[in-house]
């Protein structure tokens, strides 16, 4: 369990602020998912966004860490899209100064640039675009498209069939619709989806998406994504150096172009297919890995099977100078 307590402040070195507010609310410590929930619910999102990669830096490779960042971007997901059924939208530059207008029934559509812009849609085929920074969207309608282009922005879904796109900078998108479709090409996005047969898709670097659901497709072309899926039937795929992929899920499929990755496959069956050189590779019960290397005329691939060749599960391996599977660590030996 990924438990936060005063120990885990005092390494990390928090301010004094965010001390005390942690031993008033979690005087025995908390899960993560719980205090970052909390956070977000008090209205301190800096510190949850630090909450955020602290996390990523310390359990991506735990199973129940995809679980926890679901749960907490379900909670964003809820915030979002669960207000009175309005629309609120800033006519100045001043946060939170807004007009608000009646939502259409079935169709709605609302475009808008202004920055700070915040809206929450029920409509069942409604159509959302924004271009504006700092933008706070919600959706709980079926077959919605939301759109948005500018840096800080927060979406949230609940409904089916949802299509969401992101184009700015330390964007957060919250799915837990079945089968959205998610796509980001801004550096440091977070993206969490909870729901099954999701499709997602980033292109920026420092990328961080977590998935629970099953048969869910995630892609990703930047450097130094995180990825965590614990779904089974997952499929994942990465192009860039640099990056660290967990997934948990049984008959998952991970492949990866980039150079200097991790992957951990823990699911039963699961496959990793690579292209790039890896920094180590982990897999479960029943599981393969296909790693290339220059044997000096040519690329040859070496391959590990769970169960031969002293190939064991939960275990990281890498490449030696032989082109030998060994023991993270002993490579030089």
């Amino acid at each position: 369990m990924m438990l936060i307590t005063r120990k885990e402040l005092r390494a990390w070195h928090t301010g004094p602020n965010i001390y005390r507010w942690f031993l008033r609310n979690f005087p025995e410590g908390g899960r993560y998912a719980d205090v970052h929930n909390a956070l977000i619910r008090h209205g301190y999102v800096d510190w949850a966004t630090s909450l955020v990669e602290y996390a990523y830096s310390l359990w991506l490779e735990k199973e129940n860490f995809a679980l926890q960042e679901t749960d907490a971007t379900d909670l964003l997901a809820d915030v979002l899209s669960h207000r009175p059924m309005t629309m609120a939208i800033q006519q100045s530059s001043a946060p939170h100064e807004f007009k608000t207008v009646s939502t259409n029934q079935y169709a709605g559509r609302q475009a808008s640039g202004a920055d700070y812009f915040s809206i929450m849609n029920i409509d069942n085929s409604s159509q959302i675009s924004n271009s504006g920074d700092e933008a706070r969207i919600g959706s709980t309608g079926s077959s919605v498209r939301i759109a948005s282009a500018g840096v800080n922005s927060q979406i949230g879904s609940c409904g089916e069939y949802g299509w969401i796109s992101s184009a700015g900078y330390s964007s957060q998108v919250a799915s837990c619709g079945y089968g959205a479709r998610v796509g980001c090409v801004g550096h440091d996005v977070r993206i969490g989806s909870s729901g099954e047969r999701a499709r997602i898709a980033t292109a920026g670097n420092s990328a961080k998406v977590s998935s629970s659901g099953r048969g869910v497709k995630i892609g990703s072309a930047g450097m130094r994504a995180r990825i965590s899926s614990v779904g089974d039937g997952s499929k994942v795929a990465s192009a860039g150096d640099l990056s660290h992929i967990s997934s948990f899920g049984a008959e998952a499929r991970v492949v990866s172009a980039g150079n200097d990755v991790r992957i951990v496959a823990m699911g039963p069956d699961a496959l990793i297919a690579c292209a790039g050189s890896v920094d180590y590779v982990v897999l479960g019960k029943g599981g393969c890995a296909s790693i290339p290397y220059f044997d000096g005329k040519r690329i040859r691939f070496a391959v590990a099977y769970e169960g031969e060749g002293n190939i064991k599960a939960g275990v990281r391996y890498c490449l030696n100078h032989q082109h030998q599977f060994v023991e993270w660590g002993n490579e030089t030996r």
